[in-house]
């Protein structure tokens, strides 16, 4: 496994959006006590597909406070993002990322009738 360049933290924003690369790479989003999220990949420009999760905070499990992001620009970004949730489950008991994980639809809860 090759060791990976990050950027460092930053403010999930659009500030910071607009100055990344318009490369491909791997990004990783997490909370203030960078608790990872999403582990994703950017196959074509950084930027684009950053701000594109900016618009829909939703699909990121959004917590109260503040998102962060770091990235690294490379053209092997799936392979990379492969070995980095690899990494990611093993210090994790197997687990993805929060965001990653797919959620089950709501069950309603089932009701039993009483013998009247």
């Amino acid at each position: 496994m090759t060791p990976t360049l990050f950027s460092g933290w930053k403010p999930l924003g659009p500030a910071e959006i607009t100055i990344l690369p318009e490369s491909p790479g791997v990004f990783e989003i997490a909370t203030l006590v960078r608790n990872v999220l999403f582990i994703g990949t950017a196959t074509e420009s950084l930027s684009t597909t950053l701000a594109s999760h900016l618009a829909t905070p939703g699909m990121l499990h959004a917590r109260a406070g503040r998102l962060y992001f770091r990235y690294a620009a490379t053209e092997e970004a799936e392979r990379l993002q492969s070995e980095l949730l690899a990494q990611y489950r093993e210090r994790h008991a197997g687990n993805l990322p929060t965001a990653q994980t797919p959620t089950s639809p709501l069950q309603r809860p089932q009701r039993h009738l009483k013998a009247v």
